[in-house]
């Protein structure tokens, strides 16, 4: 007898009928994040290694960077100002010299990858030798990472919890604030669709590392992509600071927002659903960095299909019923479809209109034994 399988989202809905409401939540289950009655946004995210970071190409500060700027696109998504986070962080049993050691795998190539993607930042052009650090230092360096961000997103680490477990793990909560939260259910018929940034970078450059730190990887070598163009794909995945400069110059004159966390395909999905309208995305208009395109070339896929399914940009996904500039707070900003009246998500392609069946990441939909860092 085989075990039944259920996808996050079918267990989501499992658990919006179990729990009740008691009136002191405006907005629960089902959006980017929560919103109290008073306007205070609050969301929570997990990070495990071997799921969503790999210590094998990430340095531990890396590590904190990464989980912070997922955690807090929750709370710009919802048009919120990030205040606080709090850390849940569970240390693996393995001694402090191990689980240093792991973080500093990386070859010749991850190191000059890692390297380039950090030029741009200013005091940061080496690696940290850390494998014989102590306990302290490696936890300091996970909350350094984590701290970079808060500093550059105007919030602070207001506390949190540390335990011992089996891995590594982070579980940070973080709270805004915002009279006028911006939903998923907010789409209008009507309506244009936009996204900022790029689409199916992160990915891309998860792929181009993972190759570096495993030689017999069938992974196109990053040497077929020039290093300015690896270079712009590893930083979003390194490194997603989410686009809070964007969201405060729009959030007035936007109807629906999301974050593109499980690729555009799902999250279009969930804008699709939660507003109760279709959304028909021009192919021709993903905006798509020449790396990526060389990436999707080495490999023999279809652009279009990887970005699509790609996830953990942490762009801004959002509608509204005028035309925006093609740049924001300096941010690209593009127009990718329009909102109409019915139900599901559709491409227009080579004079078609077709279903989008293409999925993004589902927790629950992944093999065990692969990971999806």
């Amino acid at each position: 007898m085989t075990q039944q399988t259920l996808s996050e989202d079918e267990l989501i809905r499992i658990i919006r009928r179990t729990v009740k409401s008691r009136g002191r939540v405006r907005l629960g289950i089902g959006d980017d994040a929560a919103v109290l009655r008073d306007g205070t946004v609050i969301t929570t995210d997990a990070y495990a290694e071997g799921v969503h970071f790999d210590l094998s190409y990430m340095s531990l500060r890396q590590v904190g960077e990464r989980c912070a700027c997922g955690a807090i696109s929750d709370v710009v998504a919802m048009a919120a100002e990030p205040a606080a986070v709090l850390v849940a962080l569970a240390l693996p049993r393995a001694s402090s010299e191990q689980l240093a050691a792991s973080s500093c795998r990386s070859r010749g190539e991850v190191r000059s990858l890692m390297l380039e993607a950090r030029s741009q930042e200013s005091g940061r052009g080496r690696l940290p030798a850390v494998s014989r650090e102590p306990l302290a230092l490696v936890v300091r360096e996970l909350y350094r990472g984590i701290e970079s961000v808060c500093a550059e997103m105007g919030c602070e680490v207001a506390g949190g919890d540390i335990i011992v477990a089996d891995q590594l793990m982070l579980a940070l909560t973080v709270t805004g604030k915002t009279r006028t939260p911006k939903l998923r259910s907010g789409a209008r018929p009507g309506d244009h669709l936009y996204v900022t940034g790029h689409l199916g970078s992160a990915e891309a450059g998860r792929i181009l590392l993972a190759a570096c730190a495993n030689p017999k990887s069938q992974i196109p070598n990053p040497k077929q992509i020039p290093m300015s163009q690896c270079s712009k794909l590893t930083r979003r995945h390194l490194r997603p600071v989410p686009r809070l400069a964007v969201m405060r110059a729009i959030k007035s004159r936007i109807h629906g927002l999301i974050d593109t966390s499980d690729g555009l395909a799902t999250d279009a999905r969930h804008l699709s659903e939660m507003s109760g309208v279709r959304i028909v995305l021009d192919a021709e208009a993903l905006p798509v960095l020449p790396g990526v395109s060389r990436f999707c070339s080495e490999r023999g896929l279809d652009p279009v299909g990887f970005v699509l399914g790609a996830g953990e940009d942490y762009e801004l996904l959002f509608t509204g019923g005028q035309r925006f500039p093609d740049t924001v707070s300096g941010v690209k900003v593009t127009r990718i479809g329009s909102i109409e009246k019915g139900r599901g998500v559709r491409i227009r392609r080579d004079g078609r209109v077709l279903p989008v069946t293409v999925s993004g990441y589902d927790h629950l939909g992944v093999d065990n034994g692969k990971k999806s860092c």
